[in-house]
């Protein structure tokens, strides 16, 4: 809403004035001069309110709080808040999966979002003032733009439209600010690593007529491969009874399929592992590879690649933000606002150098004078004319280490505008806005060394021998085929927004309050790949490598809005009652793809004494299907499959006609874990999608007694639970369903090997779409403590002032049934759990939060707990669960203000005591840790210097 947090809420309560706290205060303002007060529109609502407690259980990040954090960049700071939970980028996600391109993987580029309630980052709404971002990076934002940050971790359909479903992180900005300060900081972890290095330059100017601020923010974060850290520096697998440093079989001399006898003989060294088709896999031991001396038999225990040693752990990433905020009062009637802020952001990841394999669609023809096995090596039947009766369809995979790392850059480019009029309906109690929003986002990601495969096929029938890829005339001759593929993700955002608000008419109790709108909004994506990065879904390849296909997409969709807020109140200053009051929501959305919608919330605020707030929230809550899960065009994956066609029997196969066609008798399964899954949006594969519905309750207490100074608690239980999910179907869901009901939908999906394919019945590629597909429920309790301690001497000596903040959030069920209806389906809750799919929700988070100030000099002592998880699927042999431990981190800083130089000095350390985090093994996405909960720094230190003008 336009209108929204156009002043902060003022409080003298010590709620207020904690580091983190809920929008709540100690003292409550008496209804008899409640008129005296400046009503501010809150976080949560429509309704322009003098409360600051409201029925929205909303946590507050004060500047303070952003500050005491250290970190340059906001990420940091809101991914370790209680309420987060789950699978969120931050910047020490570097892995795209070797490269790969779709809109929607961020390795390397920067940004960090965040899943409020574990729920994802597609139903946590972003917002700056009140208003929506094209893009929801947090790390864009310039942190000296920010005065605090509101978090209600609650549905907010009603009020702020789709995507408020596990709730709102809506940052208010420096309105107000006057005068000019350049902050400079810099930071190293204990590890000699991870420098960052950052400044920031703030003005502002206020008079009679308005008020201006504006500044630069500016900072740069060095890359740190994972072997820095010695829980990855190599990929670790939990089998054989404990964990087992292993890699991927993509090793640099080959991975080769070859007749292990029969009519072809034995084309093996002898001693090797045969299949069930008569084949084996041998790899280079010395030599060149021209004879069948220079082969040894494969290991599947022994011959891996450690790609984990070229992995960044910490992105590389450069920023530069601008922004300006302004208001203009024209007259007594209208004021013009407006904000702008425009980010440019430099990063990359980086990733092992290329695996590759005949799949990709080259070949090596039996006659090739290299090839000493004398059948060809490619993905199907091939001919070889200079061999007519030669066999073909053999497996050949190597890893081209010549050709270096592959580095995946991205540069984007981020500008954000709301400008609108705000005023008055003359003298009455209504006040009106007007505002147009416009976001734009460009993200450029440019695939370094990849291979050009023509050109790789040419070079091979030029004579590169391929079986010696490591030799440097051969990587030389390859080189001339590297190819710097490029990949152009645009977003844009224009909205406009018409918002009315005041009294209808006196109660007893006071005033009813009505605010009602409506909008108008556009957004649009497109997804542009260069020539050489097209994907051909027919063939699973492009003119690169494959693990660097994707495809072109685009589309847009507009939604018109009309909402209205009542709050009506009930009772005021009566013996059984010192308020009561009823606040009811209702919005209309109608999307030009999926359909139209209402939604509505009652929520119930009840003070039986002035000291004691009970409220309660219903509201139902939507998700309309986003740009990408419209229109994205597929794009390679490679998930993991624990396929449940392996070592079946005739009769058992028989069973399962569809999910295992093409499979088999006794057959030992896919040739590596990793199948290739092609994601899409759901235009792609001709299928439409309708919004998530569900329903967000809230029920708690806020208690600020007043025969206890400076304390104010909360209490609040919640539950939200949805249907109709959308999210991109797993291949592990996808073959299971099809293997329970052969009648299944996603039977459709599975593309195995035909017969014609030395690897009938393996996986070619399944299809994984955006989906509705599931139902989705988590409940849970927040509770909050503040105190600021009353001001106290020892012995004559004052000691200072104190405050202490207690954050905790206890998730009691995660439940999902990931397929309705489907034989076998069911309900899971994953509480206390860690899993590739929704990530890690632990039961308990926390933080205590312990500030001092004398003088000049201040303090903080913060401590940020994660209560242990079961690890799901841990174990490759048997698929048992493993724990992971729980982790206590320990932040300290303090400062000096220095008046007579103007200057603030700020020094701390972060991960005090160096925790490392907790072992996910093969789960853990490169590094064998869950990247996205838990630091991987270590112990970092950091130091700020701020000047005042």
């Amino acid at each position: 809403m336009a209108q929204a947090q156009d002043a902060a809420v003022k409080s003298n309560g010590p709620a207020a004035q904690n580091q983190t706290s809920t929008q709540d205060t100690t003292e409550q303002p008496k209804q008899s001069n409640a008129k005296t007060l400046t009503a501010v529109s809150v976080t949560g609502s429509l309704i322009r309110r003098v409360d600051a407690e409201t029925a929205n259980p909303v946590v507050t990040l004060n500047r303070e709080a952003i500050t005491n954090n250290g970190s340059p960049t906001l990420g940091n700071v809101l991914q370790a808040l209680p309420a987060i939970a789950g699978n969120a980028t931050n910047t020490q996600n570097n892995s795209n999966g070797g490269g790969g391109a779709s809109p929607t993987l961020e390795g390397g580029d920067g940004a960090a979002r965040v899943s409020l309630r574990g729920l994802g980052v597609n139903r946590t709404l972003v917002l700056v003032d009140g208003q929506r971002l094209a893009n929801a990076d947090l790390n864009m934002i310039p942190q000296n733009m920010v005065e605090r940050v509101d978090v209600l971790a609650n549905g907010s359909s009603t009020v702020y439209g789709s995507d408020a479903v596990g709730g709102v992180v809506n940052f208010i900005l420096r309105k107000d600010y006057k005068g000019a300060e350049l902050s400079v900081n810099d930071g190293i972890s204990d590890h000699g690593d991870g420098q960052r290095h950052g400044a920031q330059f703030t003005v502002g100017a206020s008079g009679d007529q308005g008020n201006i601020v504006a500044g630069v923010d500016y900072n740069k974060y060095n890359p740190v491969l994972a072997p820095r850290r010695s829980f990855s520096a190599r990929q670790l697998y939990l089998y054989n009874g404990g964990p087992q440093p292993s890699g991927s079989h993509t090793i640099p001399t080959g991975r080769i399929l070859v007749p292990a006898g029969g009519p072809l003989g034995d084309k093996t060294p002898g001693g090797c592992e045969v299949n069930s088709q008569g084949n084996a896999y041998v790899t280079l031991a010395n030599g060149n590879g021209s004879s069948l001396g220079d082969y040894r038999c494969f290991s599947n225990a022994n011959d891996t690649y450690n790609y984990n040693a070229y992995n960044y752990i910490q992105q590389q990433q450069e920023r530069t933000n601008v922004f300006v905020i302004g208001n203009y009062k024209i007259n007594d009637y209208v004021t013009f606002y407006a904000d702008a802020f425009y980010n440019h952001t430099n990063s990359s990841g980086q990733d092992a150098p290329a695996p590759t394999g005949v799949g990709d669609g080259w070949h090596v023809l039996a006659s090739n004078p290299n090839n000493p096995f004398g059948v060809t090596f490619s993905q199907g039947t091939l001919a070889d004319p200079n061999a007519p009766g030669a066999d073909s369809g053999y497996a050949f995979n190597t890893r081209l280490t010549g050709l270096g790392t592959r580095l995946h850059t991205f540069t984007t480019n981020n500008e954000e505008v709301n400008a609108g009029l705000r005023g008055n309906f003359g003298q009455s109690t209504w006040n009106w806005d007007a505002s147009f929003d416009y976001g734009h986002t460009r993200r450029i990601q440019t695939n370094y060394n990849e291979v050009n495969v023509p050109a790789f096929q040419a070079a091979i029938d030029a004579g590169a021998n391929i079986f010696n890829q490591a030799d440097p005339a051969v990587t030389a001759a390859l080189k001339k085929g590297v190819d710097a593929p490029q990949y152009t993700l645009t977003n844009t955002m224009k909205q406009g927004q018409f918002n009315a608000s005041g009294e209808i008419w006196d109660l007893p109790a006071g005033a009813i309050q009505l605010s009602t709108g409506a909008l108008y909004r556009k957004t649009s994506m497109s997804y542009n790949v260069t020539a050489d990065a097209i994907l051909d879904p027919v063939t699973n390849t492009c003119v690169v490598l494959s693990e660097a296909c994707g495809s072109p997409g685009g589309g847009s969709d507009t939604v018109k809005e009309l909402y209205a807020e009542t709050l009506i109140p009930v009772v005021t200053e009566q013996p059984w009652a010192y308020s009561l009051n009823v606040d009811l929501g209702v919005r209309y959305s109608d999307y030009d793809t999926s359909g139209s919608t209402t939604n509505g919330k009652i929520a119930i605020e009840y003070r039986p004494i002035a000291d004691l707030l009970v409220r309660g929230t219903v509201s139902q809550v939507f998700r309309a299907p986003n740009m990408d899960e419209l229109y994205d065009g597929r794009t390679v994956a490679g998930p993991n499959l624990t396929d449940p066609c392996v070592h079946l029997t005739a009769a058992e196969l028989a069973a399962h006609p569809t999910a295992c066609q093409y499979v088999p008798p006794n057959w030992s399964g896919n040739p590596i874990g990793q199948v290739t899954g092609y994601y899409s949006g759901a235009a792609a594969i001709g299928s439409t999608l309708k919004p998530e519905q569900g329903k967000s309750i809230d029920f708690g207490f806020v208690y600020s007694p007043s025969w206890w100074e400076g304390v104010s608690s909360t209490l609040d239980f919640w539950h939200i639970y949805l249907s109709d999910t959308l999210t991109p179907i797993q291949a592990q869901t996808v073959v299971n369903a099809c293997f329970a009901n052969a009648n299944s939908p996603f039977c459709s999906y599975i593309n195995r090997y035909d017969n014609t394919n030395k690897l009938a019945g393996a996986v070619n590629y399944i299809n994984t779409p955006v989906v509705n597909l599931g139902n989705l429920s988590t409940t849970g309790v927040d509770f909050t403590f503040n105190y600021a301690i009353p001001h106290f001497t020892v012995g004559g000596v004052d000691p200072g002032n104190f405050k202490a903040a207690l954050n905790t959030t206890y998730v009691s069920t995660y439940k999902n049934d990931a397929a309705p209806g489907q034989p076998g389906s069911g309900s899971i809750n994953y509480a206390g759990t860690y899993g590739l799919q929704f990530g890690n929700i632990p039961r308990w988070r926390g933080t205590l939060t312990v500030n001092w100030a004398l003088g000049d000099w201040s303090a903080q002592w913060q401590s940020r707990y994660i209560h242990n998880v079961t690890n799901l699927n841990a174990n490759l042999d048997t698929g048992a669960s493993a724990p992971m431990a729980s982790v206590l981190y320990h932040s300290i800083s303090g400062g000096y203000e220095w008046a007579k130089i103007h200057t603030r000095f700020d020094v701390g350390i972060d991960n005090l005591s160096d925790k490392i985090p907790p072992l996910a093994y093969q789960n853990g996405s490169n590094y064998n840790v869950d990247t996205a909960t838990y630091d991987v720094m270590g112990r970092y230190f950091w130091a700020r210097a701020t000047v005042k003008f």
